[in-house]
């Protein structure tokens, strides 16, 4: 087995903003060939990217430059790309995007070269045949039937579309789940779709008149709702489904739902934190003494989690057949096989992916693709290829009123290892094949593998202390006073999608249609008229600022909708600047700004433009001039959330602008201590700045050290630093914004962690700390979720290492005033939008289960029955 990581695949923003997330991974049929799709940059198209997959298995190939690593760059979204799936013929790749679009590639002969605007060269191009719209929120994963008659794609407007793998007209929406929807795959029989929700629930509909077979519920109900996907996978003989984000108990499972009956008692034990990709190996695997059948066949499957792990099962074998542990620094996002089983993918929101090769000596038993087939004729499997109502059935091909005719085998190999010397401009014919002297054979049509077996009983795995975690979180969601299940992004993605979907039949004003300048090359024209007048901050540092460039794009977030905001500028100071909302391809407004711009911002409440002479201007949605503000300097950075906008300028002098209320978050404050270096010969330098829905801004430094601005005190506050990474026993395992803080941090320290436990209290020390500026950066940060989970597990601490006069101090902070006052006592009874006392009284539950916290737990559990009975 070979583990490869190569670094040279990417989807980055630029040196200083480093790496971006890739959300999806899919590998060609033919195995030569890995789509990827991730965000790139809020102010560029969102791409697809097409590698080459022989300089990542061939360690030689890959020093020799004449193997051509990346092979296309795909911009046609307005959004990350959540999802990237070939068919299964492989002349088709679709993706799906936040942007509510799936959009459906083929292979262009004629369209190889340099990339318009970019740097990069496309050794082959994939261009966009068709858009599918049918969804009003994120599409985030997609499915082809074996056949490829069918795709499913499913989104976090709760729907699934069935569309015509021919004509990509629509065929079916299925409206019956009651949350995201982010898993979806077929039954390689044909007979069955599986799709899996943020309802808990895995729905198994039957193809021939989409009815609802089944709704599997058990192994979901206390499934957390933190994931992003819930990728699942159907074992290539149709025999079980592989379900990911499945508890059983407080242990984190993938569970398996047998095909006969739906039973869901069976379930893969070991992972440490959620479990969020299930991929089936395609091929079966038989004893050599074995005839092939569905008695005999066995099968393998891989499980990405959010412990950053991958573990491989044989359904054979009582344990994994490998664990491949921290293989990435952040959440496992997806994972694909090839077609001859021997190469398994994934990648991360780290922005890596890692390939995982197998030998044949390593697999006896993988079984050929005929196997498979035999297989799959005991439940009488025959291809079905189903039109779209009144539609024929139409060969797949590239002339399918998209384009040129293409044969079945238009897709051209590239790949094969090339001798320095050889020509790299090659161009290919794909009309005619046999021109080509590296031509693909059609791709096979392998299914995926393998029945599975219990693995023993997953009860005693089963802690007092994740149940008690499990009971809290349960009291919490019980408690009247908290936001439903769910992150705080989730329910922001359900409020977009509805807000769409009104606007799909909203009356329309009149708008001022332009051209966008989307195909215009990006130039730098100029710098700033203002820099030279720019002084530095009372410190004496300067941040550096943005050239003025010929177009200025800047895209909605991509909870928040599609559209961009783009900035045209003249190529001369005293020429005409211009700026237009675009959505759907068309311009919505235009307006005309007196200075060139450098840097945009758009949300779904606010449009704002930072200009070459120190102004910015603040627009409504509607284009509406809300302010037009007067700065000193010139912005360095200028960034929306909401309604609140972030503008930091050269001078390190921060300003956040609520919008809505025409009026600033906080007076104007500079960020310069952030930037004091502790030594004459290092520099501290800003690795990233964000905002908060709260208007609380947050810096990342190099040191690396990340601080929030705390409006009450007026100072900024230390919210992550490399003292915890380096001391705190504590792993870094939330999805939220805390939590995401801390991996970013950690991802910037290059330093080893220090072994100080010989000091005395060190760990205890260490550990309380750190739960401490946690819970306080999620107050200040306003993290409903994250609060919840650190609260409870740092009483939870202080109750079973005896610290008793801690978690007295948190429980008379939250309890509050006992007494009414005259006094004018002003106490606020929220905290993070939970109700204090709620808080408290699911901390006594807690404290009372820990070994040293009972005799407190019981003195305020009687004080707040007490104040309960009064009814204060």
């Amino acid at each position: 087995m070979r583990c490869t990581k190569p670094s040279w695949v990417e989807h980055s923003v630029g040196e200083k903003k480093g790496r971006c997330p890739i959300y999806s991974i899919s590998v060609h049929p033919d195995g030569t060939r890995i789509a990827t799709g991730g965000l790139v940059s809020p102010s560029v198209d969102n791409k697809v990217k097409i590698w080459s997959t022989l300089p990542i298995l061939d360690e030689e190939a890959e020093k020799d430059e004449a193997n051509h690593k990346l092979l296309c760059t795909m911009a046609a979204h307005t959004g990350p790309v959540l999802t990237v799936r070939w068919a299964h013929h492989g002349r088709f790749l679709a993706t799906g995007s936040d942007d509510q679009v799936i959009m459906i590639w083929g292979i262009d002969p004629e369209g190889a070269g340099r990339l318009w605007g970019s740097e990069e060269v496309n050794h082959e191009n994939w261009k966009a045949l068709t858009r599918l719209v049918g969804h009003v929120a994120d599409v985030v994963d997609l499915a082809w039937s074996r056949d490829d008659s069918m795709l499913a794609s499913v989104g976090l407007d709760s729907k699934v579309w069935i569309w015509d793998g021919a004509t990509f007209e629509r065929l079916r929406k299925l409206d019956l789940h009651q949350g995201f929807v982010k898993g979806v795959c077929w039954d390689p029989v044909g007979n069955f779709l599986a799709t899996q929700s943020d309802d808990k629930t895995v729905k198994v509909w039957n193809t021939e008149d989409w009815s609802l077979t089944h709704t599997v519920s058990e192994p979901f109900k206390t499934s957390p709702q933190s994931t992003f996907f819930r990728r699942l996978s159907w074992s290539p003989d149709g025999a079980f489904i592989a379900a990911s984000n499945a508890m059983n108990g407080p242990v984190f499972v993938a569970a398996v739902i047998d095909r006969e009956g739906w039973a869901s008692d069976i379930s893969f034990v070991g992972h440490e934190n959620t479990i969020q990709v299930a991929a089936f190996n395609p091929r079966l695997f038989f004893k050599k003494e074995d005839k092939p059948g569905r008695a005999t066949a066995s099968c393998m499957l891989a499980l990405g989690a959010n412990d950053f792990s991958i573990s491989i099962w044989r359904n054979t074998m009582h344990k994994p057949l490998v664990v491949l542990k921290e293989v990435f620094g952040r959440d496992l996002l997806d994972m694909c096989w090839s077609n001859d089983g021997y190469n398994l993918y994934g990648c991360s929101a780290d922005g890596s992916i890692c390939a995982v090769s197998f030998s044949p000596s390593e697999f006896p038993e993988l079984g050929q693709p005929e196997m498979t087939e035999k297989v799959l004729e005991e439940y009488d499997y025959k291809p079905k290829r189903q039109p779209a109502r009144g539609a024929s059935i139409q060969p797949l091909s590239v002339s399918n009123s998209f384009g040129p005719s293409a044969s079945t085998s238009s897709v051209v190999n590239v790949l094969q290892p090339r001798k320095k010397g050889q020509g790299s401009n090659r161009r290919v014919d794909l009309q005619n094949p046999a021109s080509n002297s590296r031509s693909l054979q059609p791709p096979s049509r392998d299914p995926f593998s393998g029945p599975i077996q219990q693995f023993g009983d997953s009860s005693g795995h089963q802690a007092s202390t994740a149940k008690m975690f499990e009971d809290a979180h349960t009291a919490f969601a019980n408690g009247g006073q908290q936001v439903n299940g769910g992150s705080p992004r989730a329910g922001l993605k359900r409020k977009a999608a509805l807000t769409s979907e009104e606007e799909t039949r909203a009356v329309r004003g009149r708008l001022m249609a332009t051209t966008p300048a989307n195909t215009a090359p990006v130039e730098v024209l100029r710098a700033p008229l203002l820099a030279a007048q720019a002084g530095p901050s009372s410190s004496g540092r300067s941040l550096p600022v943005p050239q003025v460039q010929s177009v200025v794009r800047a895209a909605l977030p991509h909870n928040e909708g599609s559209g961009y905001l783009e900035a045209v500028n003249a190529p001369s100071a005293e020429g005409v600047n211009k700026i237009t909302f675009v959505k759907d391809g068309q311009g919505q407004w235009v307006d005309y700004l007196p200075s060139g711009v450098l840097a945009l911002a758009v949300t779904a409440k606010l449009r704002a433009a930072a200009m070459e002479d120190g102004s910015v201007m603040i627009y409504s949605p509607s284009g509406r001039q809300l302010s037009y503000l007067k700065l000193g300097s010139l912005c360095h950075d200028l960034q929306g959330n909401k309604d609140k906008l972030l503008i930091i300028t050269s001078d390190c002098q921060v300003r956040v602008i609520d919008t809505k209320n025409g009026r600033s978050v906080f007076p104007p404050t500079t960020l310069s201590p952030l930037l004091d270096s502790p030594s004459s010969t290092t520099t501290i330098d800003i690795k990233e700045c964000t905002l908060r829905p709260n208007g609380i801004p947050i810096i990342v430094t190099s040191l690396p050290a990340a601080y929030a601005y705390d409006p009450s005190v007026s100072e900024w506050t230390l919210i992550s630093s490399k003292h915890h990474i380096q001391s705190s026993p504590l792993a870094s395992s939330s999805k939220g914004v805390d939590g995401e803080i801390e991996r970013t941090v950690g991802s910037l320290w290059k330093g080893k962690k220090k072994d100080n436990s010989n000091q005395e209290w060190w760990n205890e020390s260490m550990t309380m700390g750190h739960w401490e500026t946690r819970i306080k950066a999620c107050i200040l940060l306003d993290s409903t979720d994250e609060y919840r989970d650190y609260i409870i597990q740092y009483i939870t601490y202080l109750g079973n290492e005896g610290f008793i006069q801690r978690a007295e101090e948190v429980l008379k902070d939250l309890i509050g005033p006992v007494y009414r006052t005259s006094n004018g006592v002003n106490w606020d009874d929220k905290v993070v939008g939970l109700n204090k006392r709620d808080v408290a009284q699911v901390l006594v539950d807690c404290l009372g289960k820990t070994k040293n916290g009972g005799e407190l737990a019981r003195k305020y559990e009687i004080l707040l029955g007490r104040l309960n009975g009064d009814g204060w």
